[in-house]
């Protein structure tokens, strides 16, 4: 990224003294963004950079462009059947159809993130409660690989997370 940085003046890193949460990093990242487009993803090397071009294409046309990881290189039992279930509930909740809401590769128009006020948490939610706002969301599917750094703090124990969140979703929404 300090590469990426360098050559790109575009490009903004930020950084934490330690791992805040993925709410609290986006939140950060929204706020000191500068260009019409907002690009997420994780940090471990899952999500492709290849696929953001086609997604900052499909952009032109909504707000939110949700990255799918159709075909997963996660355990089957402890990470891909509990985001399944979980999908389904939070687009049965919400009413925004999504396969992965928890892919965090996403593009956003900067207009559509950077008044939210997110708590910990919500960034799995992020285009449910931006589809409140009028936002026109898609999802397309992205390459994923498997995980080269780090470790992954969702499983089965996060379900239980994700159904009390459910709970407050529509009073955020």
């Amino acid at each position: 990224l300090v590469e990426v940085q360098a050559a790109d003046p575009r490009v903004r890193v930020v950084r934490f003294a330690r791992n805040f949460g993925q709410t609290a990093a986006f939140t950060a990242g929204f706020a000191l963004a500068r260009g019409r487009f907002v690009v997420t993803f994780d940090g471990d090397l899952q999500n492709d950079p290849t696929d953001i071009p086609a997604m900052l294409a499909l952009a032109a046309t909504h707000d939110i462009v949700c990255g799918w990881r159709r075909d997963r290189k996660d355990a089957l039992l402890t990470r891909h059947v509990p985001s399944v279930v979980a999908n389904w509930l939070i687009s049965l909740v919400s009413g925004v159809r999504l396969h992965d809401n928890g892919c965090s590769l996403k593009v956003f128009r900067a207009e559509v993130v950077k008044p939210l006020k997110l708590r910990p948490g919500m960034h799995r939610y992020l285009p449910a409660i931006a589809s409140q706002l009028g936002g026109r969301v898609t999802e397309v599917v992205v390459h994923h690989r498997p995980r080269q750094f780090g470790h992954s703090k969702y499983g089965l124990s996060r379900t239980f997370r994700v159904l009390a969140d459910l709970l407050h979703l529509r009073e955020l929404m």
